[in-house]
């Protein structure tokens, strides 16, 4: 529909104060022009640029649908890079849709969804990684999350990925020049490539250690709280939560579903999940809890393993916890109120040495600020968001993996010997595969499978 003037309601459908009309394209003023009657004449003909107007919108029949505030902010200076009108009326579904009819009506076409952002990549006003990061600025989970976003939208992973490229296109350069030109083109030496082909490959492993990072920030890092029956894992997830999010009482099996609720720690988005104490039992309905919390417990980026300090560890549990001691796995040795906890800690050092042990008191709250940090510290290698250049996506870290394997194929042939041809097509791998997160070079495919996640009106 690229060359069309479209249009869509750029708000969430409901009640509220203000509900947006956006219209993109050649036509954008002439179509405002027909829907809009200024309060007042205006000083000059027509409506002046970036200049907002207080009027009314009329339906095709000539009749008024709202008094709003109308705008016009031609090309290139605009989201899409198109001359661009924005009615802001009274929020509600009603006169949001006979607005948007009276624009269609006007001759504007219906807007697909992502398209207005699809325009401003197409025109160069952003690039695909910064399209990107519009999606995570509007889903972003935490204040954290919102500044990464907000950095990437601004081009900071993107001039990451231009540095890089920029600096394979200067060995290609050297190298199809001594392809096309071997006579009279020296050859560099390969001492001087191999760094640069290291410096190469160090960044795009510094962008890769990111992609990790980036996943939590954007999605929660899964935090499974575990341990056996009645040890205090609800109580510890009401602890965290400062409400009573999930039921306790002192029978065993309580909890018979995960309990799933996001909570923010430091800027980090958890997505905490209570599950049912794992022990062996014929009731078939805590059977199937049992289940979902092994399967909670498998897919965890951070294991809290909850254990009754009073409780001695017994095999099942010795092996459990063996299984997983290589794993993000925080031990919490609860009601330590109640008991003394050295001795489930001397023989946690052997089942698992490594793993972090803390005593706490959930009922109590005694201990949170220790499990709060050292699950951050745990989480975060990077030491936080404060260091990422963007939230690295899926799409963005497959790229960023074949560029890796691409550079390091051409700093093994180079070991082996200097062949400016097969190291001209490695490095032409490598870049393409950095293109492609810029948008520079991704496939039709891979650009629409991005914009079909955006809503309609964005």
């Amino acid at each position: 529909m690229l060359g069309q003037t479209i249009a869509a309601i750029a708000t969430p459908p409901g009640v509220g104060g203000i509900g947006i009309i956006r219209i993109s394209g050649g036509e954008a003023l002439a179509v405002l022009q027909k829907v809009f009657r200024p309060a007042s004449a205006c000083d000059e003909p027509g409506l002046a640029p970036r200049r907002l107007y207080l009027g009314r919108v009329l339906s095709a029949a000539g009749e008024a649908l709202d008094q709003v505030l109308a705008v016009y902010m031609p090309a290139p200076h605009s989201y899409t890079g198109e001359d661009v009108a924005e009615i802001q009326c009274h929020g509600g579904y009603v006169v949001c849709r006979e607005i948007l009819a009276a624009v269609f009506a006007a001759g504007a076409a219906p807007a697909e969804p992502g398209e207005f952002t699809a325009r401003a990549f197409i025109n160069g006003k952003m690039s695909l990684s910064q399209a990107e990061a519009v999606i995570d600025l509007i889903e972003a989970k935490s204040a954290e999350a919102l500044k990464i976003s907000e950095r990437q939208l601004d081009g900071s992973l993107q001039r990451e990925i231009a540095a890089l490229a920029d600096k394979l296109l200067n060995i290609l350069a050297e190298l199809e020049l001594l392809i096309d030109y071997p006579d009279e083109a020296a050859e560099p030496p390969a001492e001087r490539l191999a760094a640069e082909l290291d410096a190469a490959r160090a960044g795009v492993r510094q962008l890769l250690a990111q992609a990790r990072e980036g996943r939590l920030y954007r999605e929660g890092a899964l935090t499974a709280i575990v341990g056996p029956a009645n040890a205090g894992k609800s109580t510890l997830l009401n602890a965290l939560l400062e409400e009573e999010r999930s039921i306790v009482t002192p029978i065993p099996g309580t909890t018979r579903d995960t309990v799933e609720e996001y909570y923010v720690l430091a800027g980090l988005p958890l997505r905490l999940v209570d599950t049912a104490g794992i022990r062996e039992t014929d009731d078939p309905v805590e059977q199937a809890g049992i289940a979902r919390s092994r399967r909670a417990l498998s897919q965890a980026d951070l294991i809290l393993l909850v254990l009754d300090a009073a409780t001695p560890l017994d095999a099942f549990w010795r092996g459990l916890i063996a299984e997983n001691a290589a794993r993000p796995l925080l031990i919490l040795l609860n009601k330590c109120d109640a008991a003394d906890p050295e001795a489930l800690a001397a023989a946690l050092a052997e089942t698992a040495p490594g793993a972090p042990v803390l005593a706490i008191s959930a009922k109590l709250c005694k201990g949170l600020d220790a499990v709060k940090q050292a699950a951050r510290e745990m989480l975060l290698s990077s030491g936080g968001g404060e260091q990422l250049c963007g939230l690295i996506n899926e799409r963005q870290r497959a790229a960023l993996a074949r560029a890796e394997e691409a550079l390091s194929q051409a700093a093994a042939g180079l070991e082996l010997g200097f062949d400016a041809e097969l190291l001209s097509v490695d490095l032409q791998t490598a870049w393409q595969a950095l293109a492609e997160i810029s948008g520079k070079f991704a496939a039709d495919d891979i650009i629409e499978r991005v914009f079909s996640r955006f809503c309609l009106g964005k």
